[in-house]
């Protein structure tokens, strides 16, 4: 009986992990979601309110880097004043679990401005839990 119980309990232990990483990608598909969101609103400080509330926060292009919201949201303000925003799209979005914390992003961006140009580049990240909520932790885009 005690063999059936302890089987009982890791099968159910096993369920119940199987099942967070789906919860996990769910939940980080709609962090990218309110990205596009927020971005094709004009509305840069929410979009940057999406990256984790940590100071070594970070991102990198292919000129430099910042860390930090602040800086972040000085660099979006700097080269992605709202005219130039325009809409926002991704395809060939991957997700990659590392661990129960971070997950690994990659994919292309694509904006389409007023003016009809368009700017394009590819973009991988690092999503990272924290208190629960999805965040964006590490953003190279180029």
């Amino acid at each position: 009986m005690r063999a059936i119980l302890i089987l009982a309990f890791i099968v159910f232990s096993l369920a119940g992990n199987a099942q967070t990483p789906a919860k996990d990608e769910q939940a980080i598909h709609e962090v990218m979601q309110k990205e596009l969101e927020y971005w094709n609103a004009g509305n840069i400080e929410a979009y940057v309110s999406l990256y984790a509330p940590d100071d070594s926060v970070r991102m990198l292009w292919s000129t430099g880097s910042c860390y930090g919201r602040d800086s972040i949201l000085a660099f979006y303000r700097k080269y992605w004043p709202k005219e130039k925003m325009g809409k926002l799209s991704f395809t060939e979005v991957k997700i990659e679990r590392i661990s129960d914390q971070y997950y690994f992003t990659q994919g292309f961006f694509h904006v389409l401005r007023d003016d009809g140009k368009t700017v394009n580049g590819r973009f991988s990240g690092l999503m990272k839990k924290i208190k629960g909520k999805w965040y964006l932790y590490t953003d190279h885009s180029g």
